[in-house]
């Protein structure tokens, strides 16, 4: 959850899916809860993720052309 929320808060995948999965009933609650939990979260770090993201989406666009 963590990953997918930090794409999506990245411009990598569209928000309509994480609207989709906050309003779930009892997954969204939790979705949202787990991606605030400190022990889950300490040792992610978002940007650096989302930045290496990038640059592979990138690398291989540019591979396919």
């Amino acid at each position: 959850m963590i990953r997918y929320f930090a794409m999506i808060n990245g411009g990598l995948y569209p928000k309509s899916i994480k609207e989709a999965i906050q309003k779930l009933p009892n997954f969204g609650p939790w979705a949202d809860a787990v991606v605030k939990r400190e022990s889950v979260t300490y040792i992610f770090d978002e940007d650096k993720i989302v930045q290496r993201m990038k640059k592979r989406i990138a690398k291989l666009k540019e591979q396919d052309k």
